[in-house]
Protein backbone atom coordinates (compact mmCIF):
# COMPACT_ATOMS: atom_id res chain seq x y z
CA UNK A 1 0.00 0.00 0.00
CA UNK A 2 1.34 3.07 -1.17
CA UNK A 3 1.48 4.49 2.08
CA UNK A 4 4.40 1.90 3.16
CA UNK A 5 6.77 2.32 0.94
CA UNK A 6 6.81 5.91 1.80
CA UNK A 7 8.32 4.25 5.21
CA UNK A 8 11.94 5.80 4.58
CA UNK A 9 11.36 4.61 1.74
CA UNK A 10 13.27 -18.21 -12.27
CA UNK A 11 12.45 -22.30 -11.79
CA UNK A 12 9.63 -23.01 -14.13
CA UNK A 13 6.63 -20.65 -13.32
CA UNK A 14 2.99 -21.20 -13.19
CA UNK A 15 -0.77 -19.76 -13.11
CA UNK A 16 -2.94 -18.95 -10.29
CA UNK A 17 -6.16 -17.19 -11.14
CA UNK A 18 -7.19 -15.13 -8.53
CA UNK A 19 -11.12 -14.58 -9.24
CA UNK A 20 -12.95 -12.00 -7.03
CA UNK A 21 -16.63 -11.04 -5.59
CA UNK A 22 -18.83 -8.06 -5.34
CA UNK A 23 -18.35 -6.14 -1.96
CA UNK A 24 -18.01 -2.35 -1.35
CA UNK A 25 -16.28 -1.12 1.91
CA UNK A 26 -18.09 -2.07 5.08
CA UNK A 27 -21.16 -3.19 3.32
CA UNK A 28 -23.09 -5.99 1.27
CA UNK A 29 -23.13 -4.80 -2.34
CA UNK A 30 -26.87 -4.14 -3.63
CA UNK A 31 -28.24 -7.62 -5.03
CA UNK A 32 -27.53 -8.11 -9.15
CA UNK A 33 -24.75 -5.02 -8.72
CA UNK A 34 -22.35 -5.74 -12.05
CA UNK A 35 -18.71 -7.49 -11.53
CA UNK A 36 -16.70 -4.43 -11.97
CA UNK A 37 -12.95 -5.66 -12.41
CA UNK A 38 -10.95 -8.70 -14.09
CA UNK A 39 -8.27 -10.10 -12.00
CA UNK A 40 -4.64 -10.42 -12.83
CA UNK A 41 -2.92 -13.72 -13.02
CA UNK A 42 -0.83 -14.56 -10.13
CA UNK A 43 2.35 -16.21 -11.21
CA UNK A 44 4.34 -18.04 -8.56
CA UNK A 45 7.26 -20.08 -9.10
CA UNK A 46 7.48 -23.70 -7.38
CA UNK A 47 9.09 -22.32 -4.74
CA UNK A 48 7.07 -19.38 -3.57
CA UNK A 49 3.97 -21.71 -4.39
CA UNK A 50 4.65 -24.12 -1.38
CA UNK A 51 6.05 -21.14 0.72
CA UNK A 52 2.26 -19.92 0.35
CA UNK A 53 0.45 -22.74 0.71
CA UNK A 54 2.16 -23.39 4.20
CA UNK A 55 1.39 -19.85 5.62
CA UNK A 56 4.36 -17.75 5.06
CA UNK A 57 4.36 -13.94 2.98
CA UNK A 58 6.44 -13.96 -0.50
CA UNK A 59 8.03 -10.73 -1.01
CA UNK A 60 9.50 -10.06 -4.56
CA UNK A 61 10.48 -6.98 -6.80
CA UNK A 62 8.42 -6.69 -9.41
CA UNK A 63 9.62 -5.24 -12.97
CA UNK A 64 8.64 -1.80 -13.36
CA UNK A 65 9.10 0.49 -16.90
CA UNK A 66 9.10 4.03 -15.13
CA UNK A 67 12.52 6.02 -14.46
CA UNK A 68 12.78 6.45 -11.14
CA UNK A 69 11.08 4.23 -8.05
CA UNK A 70 10.80 0.54 -7.40
CA UNK A 71 7.42 -1.61 -7.47
CA UNK A 72 7.34 -4.85 -4.64
CA UNK A 73 4.55 -6.89 -3.55
CA UNK A 74 3.60 -9.18 -0.90
CA UNK A 75 1.71 -12.54 -1.57
CA UNK A 76 0.10 -14.26 1.41
CA UNK A 77 -3.18 -16.11 1.88
CA UNK A 78 -6.00 -15.38 4.34
CA UNK A 79 -8.74 -17.80 5.99
CA UNK A 80 -11.63 -15.90 5.92
CA UNK A 81 -13.60 -14.40 4.00
CA UNK A 82 -13.54 -12.26 0.96
CA UNK A 83 -16.17 -9.72 2.72
CA UNK A 84 -13.98 -9.44 5.92
CA UNK A 85 -10.68 -9.09 4.02
CA UNK A 86 -12.47 -5.80 2.08
CA UNK A 87 -13.88 -4.22 5.21
CA UNK A 88 -10.76 -4.09 6.85
CA UNK A 89 -8.34 -3.42 4.13
CA UNK A 90 -10.93 -0.74 3.52
CA UNK A 91 -11.15 0.61 6.90
CA UNK A 92 -9.30 3.90 6.13
CA UNK A 93 -10.46 5.80 9.22
CA UNK A 94 -8.57 3.15 11.58
CA UNK A 95 -5.28 2.49 9.53
CA UNK A 96 -3.69 4.50 11.85
CA UNK A 97 -4.26 1.70 14.42
CA UNK A 98 -3.02 -1.25 12.58
CA UNK A 99 -1.27 -0.10 9.29
CA UNK A 100 2.74 0.17 9.93
CA UNK A 101 3.78 3.79 10.01
CA UNK A 102 0.76 5.26 9.69
CA UNK A 103 -0.03 7.65 12.20
CA UNK A 104 -3.04 9.97 11.31
CA UNK A 105 -5.61 9.74 8.56
CA UNK A 106 -8.22 11.50 6.66
CA UNK A 107 -11.15 10.06 4.71
CA UNK A 108 -13.83 11.71 2.58
CA UNK A 109 -16.20 9.33 0.72
CA UNK A 110 -15.89 10.84 -3.20
CA UNK A 111 -18.55 8.62 -4.45
CA UNK A 112 -19.76 4.81 -4.21
CA UNK A 113 -16.55 2.59 -3.52
CA UNK A 114 -14.43 6.04 -4.34
CA UNK A 115 -12.05 7.21 -1.04
CA UNK A 116 -10.35 10.27 -0.81
CA UNK A 117 -7.72 9.69 2.23
CA UNK A 118 -4.98 11.88 3.48
CA UNK A 119 -2.29 9.84 5.40
CA UNK A 120 0.54 10.93 7.55
CA UNK A 121 3.38 8.65 8.30
CA UNK A 122 5.76 8.73 11.02
CA UNK A 123 8.74 7.02 9.75
CA UNK A 124 12.89 6.04 11.48
CA UNK A 125 14.89 9.11 11.96
CA UNK A 126 12.13 11.55 12.85
CA UNK A 127 11.11 11.79 9.27
CA UNK A 128 7.61 12.56 8.51
CA UNK A 129 5.50 12.20 5.07
CA UNK A 130 1.83 13.01 4.14
CA UNK A 131 0.33 12.46 0.80
CA UNK A 132 -3.32 12.40 -0.21
CA UNK A 133 -4.29 9.09 -2.58
CA UNK A 134 -7.80 8.05 -4.37
CA UNK A 135 -8.80 4.48 -3.69
CA UNK A 136 -11.36 3.19 -5.85
CA UNK A 137 -12.97 -0.51 -4.50
CA UNK A 138 -13.26 -2.73 -7.54
CA UNK A 139 -15.60 -5.92 -6.75
CA UNK A 140 -15.37 -9.17 -8.88
CA UNK A 141 -15.96 -13.00 -8.65
CA UNK A 142 -15.28 -14.40 -5.71
CA UNK A 143 -13.14 -11.65 -4.34
CA UNK A 144 -12.43 -7.79 -5.21
CA UNK A 145 -9.78 -5.23 -6.03
CA UNK A 146 -8.50 -1.90 -4.48
CA UNK A 147 -6.32 0.16 -6.79
CA UNK A 148 -4.70 3.41 -5.31
CA UNK A 149 -2.99 6.34 -6.78
CA UNK A 150 -1.20 9.47 -5.42
CA UNK A 151 -3.63 12.97 -6.23
CA UNK A 152 -2.25 16.23 -5.85
CA UNK A 153 -2.33 17.91 -2.18
CA UNK A 154 -1.38 21.86 -2.95
CA UNK A 155 -0.95 22.42 0.58
CA UNK A 156 2.05 19.78 1.33
CA UNK A 157 5.68 20.70 -0.33
CA UNK A 158 6.82 17.76 -1.87
CA UNK A 159 9.57 17.95 0.24
CA UNK A 160 7.09 16.69 3.38
CA UNK A 161 6.07 13.96 0.75
CA UNK A 162 6.77 11.08 -1.95
CA UNK A 163 7.34 12.29 -5.54
CA UNK A 164 4.98 9.14 -6.27
CA UNK A 165 3.34 6.18 -5.17
CA UNK A 166 0.45 3.93 -6.59
CA UNK A 167 -0.75 0.34 -5.92
CA UNK A 168 -3.44 -2.17 -5.67
CA UNK A 169 -4.98 -4.96 -3.47
CA UNK A 170 -6.21 -7.92 -5.52
CA UNK A 171 -7.95 -10.89 -3.00
CA UNK A 172 -9.40 -14.38 -4.59
CA UNK A 173 -9.64 -17.61 -3.89
CA UNK A 174 -7.07 -19.79 -2.96
CA UNK A 175 -8.52 -23.42 -3.08
CA UNK A 176 -10.73 -24.39 -0.30
CA UNK A 177 -11.47 -21.56 2.46
CA UNK A 178 -8.56 -19.44 1.72
CA UNK A 179 -8.28 -16.63 -0.16
CA UNK A 180 -5.04 -15.36 -1.98
CA UNK A 181 -3.80 -11.79 -1.46
CA UNK A 182 -1.67 -9.42 -3.44
CA UNK A 183 -0.52 -6.16 -1.86
CA UNK A 184 1.54 -4.40 -4.63
CA UNK A 185 3.13 -0.85 -4.09
CA UNK A 186 4.73 1.24 -6.26
CA UNK A 187 6.83 4.12 -4.93
CA UNK A 188 9.43 6.93 -6.08
CA UNK A 189 10.47 8.47 -2.76
CA UNK A 190 12.38 11.24 -4.02
CA UNK A 191 15.03 12.94 -1.80
CA UNK A 192 14.90 11.26 1.29
CA UNK A 193 17.56 12.38 4.67
CA UNK A 194 21.07 12.43 3.99
CA UNK A 195 20.41 10.57 0.50
CA UNK A 196 19.69 6.95 2.07
CA UNK A 197 17.25 6.10 -1.05
CA UNK A 198 18.25 2.31 -1.29
CA UNK A 199 17.67 2.34 2.22
CA UNK A 200 14.62 3.92 2.45
CA UNK A 201 13.22 1.18 -0.36
CA UNK A 202 14.83 -1.81 1.27
CA UNK A 203 13.49 -0.59 4.63
CA UNK A 204 9.63 -0.67 2.60
CA UNK A 205 10.58 -3.80 1.28
CA UNK A 206 11.51 -5.46 4.84
CA UNK A 207 7.69 -3.71 6.42
CA UNK A 208 5.47 -4.62 3.91
CA UNK A 209 4.88 -8.12 5.20
CA UNK A 210 3.52 -6.24 7.72
CA UNK A 211 0.18 -5.44 6.02
CA UNK A 212 -0.65 -9.35 5.43
CA UNK A 213 0.48 -9.64 8.77
CA UNK A 214 -1.32 -7.25 10.56
CA UNK A 215 -4.67 -7.90 8.34
CA UNK A 216 -4.48 -11.38 9.38
CA UNK A 217 -4.36 -10.26 13.04
CA UNK A 218 -7.02 -8.19 12.62
CA UNK A 219 -9.10 -10.82 11.24
CA UNK A 220 -8.60 -12.24 14.36
CA UNK A 221 -9.98 -10.21 16.42
CA UNK A 222 -6.78 -8.92 17.61
CA UNK A 223 -6.24 -4.95 17.66
CA UNK A 224 -2.89 -4.58 18.93
CA UNK A 225 -0.92 -2.65 16.42
CA UNK A 226 2.67 -4.77 16.51
CA UNK A 227 5.78 -2.29 16.59
CA UNK A 228 6.90 -0.02 14.22
CA UNK A 229 10.77 -1.16 14.30
CA UNK A 230 13.09 1.90 13.44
Amino acid sequence: MAFLLAAVLSAASFLLVLAHSPARAGSHPPPGQDITCGLEPVRLSPGEQIAVEAGRIVVREVPDTRPKGRTFEAVGTFAASAADVLRIVTDFGHYDEFMPRVERVAVTEEGPGVFLVEQHLKLPLGVRRRYRLRYTVLPAAEGFRVEWVKVPWPEVPLSHSVVDTSGHWQVGQFGEGRLLAVCRVFTDPGKVPLGMTGLALSTSRRELPKVIERVRKRLLGDKSRGPDDD
